[in-house]
């Protein structure tokens, strides 16, 4: 039997920790109300060794020997619910993932059915590059598909009002907000005001505390972080057209650079600076949270979707945090989400989605692709929490427990590494309370103005750390600054970006 394919990302995402709750297996109503199952939907083979395979991939990032033992699991679990369809696991290297991901979706002899762009490619591309099919009349026969992921965040792998994808099933919502160490916040008297919500005044003031306390600790890492909080960013970390207030109640796409927001940012910054909240040296230094673990940083922007969510997330650095909100959960144009597609060289994409729908909607199916065999790929504690076995981690367990995340629903497995076993209700329950902005599954395609978009990186490259770090004076060069961005060509992109998303708003 093929192999299905390969595991993850384990060193860029090891520190992350996962968690689900099950759910119940994969049904879906008959047109009568009968609960009925998806193989009896779609007409059941009753010889298995005649079902369609499906094959899909994982991503590794070192050799991997479970393979066989899972596949045959999980097909054995196939055959006894009459799924009708079998299931092929196939490991791709990480190092070779582009190369091989673009000869598989090119290639009739080795094709891959299922696949998902996460450390591939971006939407757009997949879409242009005609690697995936539509998707619209698929899943008019899985309504449960579109339950589990929420219809409202069914734009995440649309274009053009398309559906070509499904949204991972994940935390869509999420707040920006600020991580003091507990011990710090114990120390100087802001402990109990954890998960309030500050102003960027009143952070300053707790701030100033802490460097007081620890005159040796930086407070700040990752300055760029902060230009973030209170606008949308469309996506666009370049942030060459925004909407401002997060995209609450605004459809205008505004020049941020020339916003009174990036105006009052850069002056607290630059009282920031005058403080000694910053990394030394921060224009030639590595930026990123293991400061924290070395203890040369005492804190930092920090986000999730919920407190707990960023608590868990962040004490992966050695240390428990009191976090401040900035502000509230919100699934907005910023907010993103993979997706899986059925390849347009997927010779029978009626098994595809049904396997689809299965890693979507059946618990059972989603732990064995997702973490594996109990008692060998991981272990559950008296709460129903999963961890590695004893002795074992990401890159020693054989099989990419832990990895939830690259899968289709990682909310249907065990909660990983955290002692909360409500930690994938809770990320549910989060999409379904916060507010969702009109823009959400806005994605802009700057390949018409690929020449202005390009010119104005290049300005924004040459200014903004400088600015945001305060090591240049933003009185002086600000306006030149901004000027430099007009003269490449930034409000044409602007009124790219707004044209595309007039026509995404009228679409949905």
């Amino acid at each position: 039997m093929k192999k299905i394919i390969g595991l993850f990302l384990a060193a860029a995402m090891s520190g992350l920790l996962l968690a689900g709750c099950v759910a119940p297996a994969a049904e879906k109503n008959s047109n009568d109300g009968e609960k009925v199952s998806i193989a009896e939907m779609e007409g059941t083979i009753t010889d298995s060794l005649e079902w369609p395979t499906v094959t899909f991939a994982i991503l590794p990032t070192q050799e991997i020997t479970d393979v066989d033992l899972v596949v045959d699991k999980l097909n054995e679990y196939l055959v006894s619910i009459d799924a009708g369809v079998l299931a092929d696991i196939v490991p791709i290297e990480f190092g070779n993932l582009s190369t091989t991901m673009t000869l598989m979706l090119s290639s009739s002899d080795t094709p891959i059915d299922i696949f998902t762009n996460m450390f591939y490619s971006t939407m757009i591309d997949v879409v242009n590059n005609e690697q995936c099919i539509p998707l619209d009349d698929y899943i008019k026969k899985y309504p449960e598909i579109v339950n589990v992921i929420g219809e409202e965040y069914l734009p995440f792998a649309q274009i053009s009002g398309i559906q070509y994808g499904l949204p991972v099933v994940g935390a869509y919502s999420g707040f920006s907000g600020y991580a003091l160490r507990e011990d710090i916040a114990n120390e100087i008297g802001v402990a109990d005001r954890d998960g309030e919500v500050l102003t960027y005044d009143e952070l300053t003031e707790i701030l100033l505390k802490a460097k007081e306390a620890h005159p040796e600790m930086c407070f700040i890492i990752n300055s760029v972080t902060g230009c973030n909080t209170n606008i949308d960013t469309m996506g666009d970390s370049t942030l060459q057209g925004v909407l401002l207030n997060r995209g609450l109640d605004t459809s205008e796409v505004v020049n941020y650079y020339e916003s009174e927001e990036f105006l009052s940012y850069l002056r607290y910054t630059k009282k920031w600076k005058d403080a000694g909240l910053f990394l030394e040296d921060p224009l030639n230094q590595t930026i990123d949270n293991s400061y924290l673990k070395t203890g040369v940083a005492g804190g930092e922007f920090f986000g999730g979707y919920s407190i707990e969510d960023a608590k868990t997330s962040i004490s992966t650095y050695g240390y428990e945090f009191t976090i401040f909100k900035l502000n509230e959960p919100l699934v907005n144009a910023s907010s993103s989400s993979s997706a899986y597609f059925i390849s347009s060289v997927c010779k029978n994409p009626d098994a595809a989605m049904k396997m689809l729908a299965l890693l979507y909607t059946d618990p059972v199916v989603a732990t064995y692709v997702a973490q594996g065999i109990k008692d060998i790929h991981y272990v559950l504690d008296e709460n129903g929490c999963s961890w590695y076995p004893a002795g074992k981690e990401l890159t020693t367990v054989n099989w990419c427990a832990g990895s939830q995340f690259y899968f289709p629903n990682k909310t249907l497995t065990y909660p990983f590494e955290t002692s909360n076993p409500n930690y994938y209700k809770d990320m549910i329950k989060s999409n379904q309370d916060c507010q969702v902005t009109d823009a959400v599954g806005f994605v802009f395609d700057s390949s018409e103005v690929y020449d202005e978009y390009s010119a104005v990186s290049t300005v924004i490259d040459e200014y903004l750390k400088a600015l945001v770090y305060a090591e240049i004076d933003y009185e002086s060069y600000l306006p030149e600054f901004q000027q430099e961005l007009r003269d490449a060509g930034i409000e044409k992109v602007i009124d790219a970006k707004q044209e595309q998303l007039n026509k995404f708003l009228e679409s949905q």
